[in-house]
């Protein structure tokens, strides 16, 4: 394990730092971070994760349970980018179809126009993020060069939003493209982590971030990029937050039939093999000397599993060739053990000072049984999944009834009306396993 960066290690306003001697080790200095009412403590939002449905839920909950619902009108047009700060206010980046200009909107009716000045900016996936150690709120975006085949980013650190609008900044920082829902980052004072996709492979990147006199960016990258293999997992980087004690959180999701990428969409073969994902982590992210690395992974599924018809060889499809139904390899929590698995985490939905709030997307499957008559099914799990950060477990998860994260389908050959066939089976009361 490399020695921690501590060089890199934020103090928030009012911290102090003291030496204490612990029996008869050495002394070592421990930094005593006093936030007092800076922490961030968010509310619950709920938004709609789709790449290609973006109406979207912008709602603030102080709890969560399984009846709560949202208006799906309280925020409209294209954006899924979302931050709230420490007094409770709530920001979104919106696309204005009318005149193709992107605004930051709050709560308190403030809005900002993004001036492109002459630039083709683009958001990222999440493009709004606040730093609680600083009381900012960055946005993000990135402007596509077709010479060099790259991203160029740029920056705007907003105190407070200006109806007079917002001129994003140039940095000095580029990464190769790959499309425009690529990336995610996080900001705690001079830190940046940044997470973006090159070639279908998602990486994770730390770097420093400083502001020019100019107004401009300084950005240097510290250490190399690792890529989600790199990390222990497998899939995309969907969303990154650095609480208020300096620690990085990842989240990762793998949903689909695809091992690199976290999709929507699941298909299932009568006749062939199928191998099927829905599962992801939260990874903590620890700064070294060299960049970073990640001591410790929660609710990840490195193993698969076999869901099969039963029994094994009399389950056939089709009235005449009654070909034998195949089993599908599923890296999946098991119905008993999704209490501390992920299905496919999506997004940070609340930040509290003892624990974080993610929202949760994926699927379970069960297969025909022929005995009992009963067809398979896709079963789909929309949930917030609560995370105690004291021991770094799951400690709740909430299905919801009334709020899809994201619309997962279920298609292929022996599919019909979202149930897999089986000859004789005719019933559709089928419950999760």
């Amino acid at each position: 394990m490399e020695a921690y960066d501590t060089n890199d290690v934020l103090l928030a306003r009012k911290s102090e730092t003291i030496k204490v001697t612990a029996g008869n080790t050495a002394e070592c200095s421990i930094a005593l971070k006093l936030f007092a009412s800076s922490i961030l403590d968010s509310n619950y939002i709920l938004w709609n994760y789709s790449y290609t449905d973006y109406t979207n839920y912008f709602e603030g909950f102080s709890s969560i349970s399984e009846n709560t619902d949202v208006t799906s009108t309280s925020i409209s047009d294209n954006s899924t980018s979302f931050a709230e700060d420490t007094d409770g206010n709530k920001y979104v980046m919106i696309l204005n179809y009318d005149d193709n200009h992107y605004y930051i909107k709050s709560t308190s009716n403030i809005t900002s126009e993004i001036s492109k000045e002459d630039i083709n900016l683009f958001p990222f996936q999440d493009s709004l993020y606040y730093d609680d150690s600083a009381a900012v709120l960055w946005a993000g975006l990135y402007s596509y060069n077709d010479t060099y085949d790259t991203n160029r980013i740029c920056f705007s650190k907003i105190k407070k939003l200006d109806s007079n609008g917002i001129t994003p900044k140039d940095s000095n920082f580029s990464i190769p493209f790959d499309d425009s829902d690529f990336c995610s980052f996080a900001i705690q004072g001079s830190v940046l982590y940044l997470a973006y996709k090159e070639q279908e492979i998602y990486y994770l990147q730390r770097a420093s971030i400083t502001e020019n006199a100019d107004g401009t960016f300084a950005v240097s990258k510290v250490g190399s990029a690792k890529s989600v293999s790199d990390l222990g997992v497998s899939g995309a980087i969907t969303d990154i937050a650095i609480l208020y004690d300096g620690t990085v959180y990842v989240l990762v999701s793998n949903v689909g039939n695809s091992l690199g990428d976290s999709g929507d969409s699941f298909i299932y073969n009568y006749n062939q093999s199928n191998t099927m994902y829905s599962r992801g982590a939260l990874l903590k992210i620890q700064s070294t000397s060299s960049g970073f690395e990640v001591v410790d992974t929660l609710g990840w599924t490195g193993s698969s599993r076999q869901i099969a018809p039963a029994p094994y060889g009399e389950a056939k499809y089709g009235d005449t060739t009654h070909t034998i139904l195949q089993p599908l390899t599923a890296y999946i929590p098991s119905l008993s053990e999704n209490s501390n698995k992920f299905y496919g985490p999506r997004r940070f939905v609340a930040i509290k000072p003892k624990e974080i709030a993610i929202a949760d997307c994926g699927a379970n499957f069960v297969m025909p049984n022929h005995d009992e008559q009963q067809k398979g099914k896709m079963f789909a799990h929309n949930r917030v999944v609560t995370v105690s950060l004291s021991n770094f477990a799951i400690s709740g998860a909430t299905e919801l009834r009334n709020i899809k994260f994201s619309d997962l389908t279920f298609s292929g050959s022996g599919i019909s009306g979202g149930y897999i066939g089986c000859a004789g089976c005719t019933k559709e009361d089928i419950k999760e396993q």
